[in-house]
């Protein structure tokens, strides 16, 4: 990424504003047109560690690029850091393009930026991304809703799910999707809470790395391998976990970048429940629309 020696001074005084805007989840093609805008008018850009470098070719040639962020358990700027320096640049009458991976409300620390500019009086305006719940989803051919299986998705955080006051045996017995952010890492542990509590051991699981990203991979395997120590890291991107039987329903990605294993069992070696067998069989028609 770029980084230049100073943000552009301008003719005049002139009032500051931020933009915090989701990246999507990689690839710098999936940034909204709105997100686009914004970077192409900013003065000064601070972006996050995880945003792959292409986005750099999108940077204002004049505009002063600065990281703001880390990767999980690498050394970066602190979020108190990251903050002084969005009212630095914006009380100085920069454009400031906040440039977040993902959406920057979903596990971006997005409402902690906007509360910080709101209480200083700084005019700011918050773009959506597409979050990595989506994105890893939609790179791996995963439905995370389908009709007769999944009617719902949990979003959950994998830094601290075991640490927290988390309800296992709710979480064990759910028919959601669960979505776990930052928890490649956990993975193992949280698999053999769900099961003390009562889960499925074949419930499906899968691991979706880099996605939309050069070297993205994708691992489908069950609970019980999962937390068998089975199913890990293949890539040192980032990853997101997904739970659940809509899995099951997978459409394998077309994107000749992506790869794709399976952790002892194949795709077709996971039982279907007995409700899944049901829709499947010709269940109670539905109204379109």
């Amino acid at each position: 990424m770029p980084r230049n020696a100073e943000p552009p001074s301008g003719s005049g005084p002139r009032r500051g504003f931020v933009s915090l805007v989701g990246a999507g989840p990689g690839s710098p093609d999936l940034l909204t047109l709105r997100g686009l805008r914004a970077l192409e008018q900013a003065d000064v850009i601070l972006y996050d560690a995880l945003l792959e470098p292409g986005f750099a070719k999108l940077f204002p040639e004049q505009a002063l690029a600065l990281p703001a962020g880390k990767r999980c358990g690498g050394f970066g700027i602190t979020q108190e850091r990251i903050h002084e320096l969005l009212l630095e640049h914006a009380r100085a009458g920069h454009r400031v393009v906040r440039l977040k991976g993902g959406d920057p409300f979903v596990f971006g620390r997005g409402g902690e930026e906007a509360k910080v500019l709101a209480e200083a009086g700084i005019p700011f305006e918050v773009i959506p991304g597409v979050s990595a719940l989506q994105g890893a989803a939609a790179a791996s051919g995963i439905p995370i809703t389908h009709r007769g299986v999944s009617r719902e998705v949990r979003i959950l955080e994998g830094h601290h799910l075991l640490a927290s006051n988390t309800n296992w045996f709710e979480l064990a017995r759910t028919e959601a999707t669960l979505a776990i952010f930052m928890g490649t890492r956990s993975l193992q542990a949280v698999a053999r809470r769900l099961l003390d509590h009562g889960a499925d051991p074949d419930l499906p699981v899968a691991l979706v790395e880099r996605a939309f990203c050069e070297g993205q991979a994708t691992t489908i395997s069950t609970l019980r391998l999962a937390a068998e120590g089975h199913v890990v890291s293949r890539t040192e991107g980032p990853g997101l976990v997904y739970l659940g039987a809509a899995i099951r329903h997978r459409v394998p990605s077309l994107q000749p970048e992506s790869s794709f294993t399976q952790a002892h069992d194949t795709p077709a070696a996971l039982p279907r429940s007995e409700r899944e067998a049901g829709a499947a069989g010709g269940g109670r028609k539905r109204r379109a629309g």
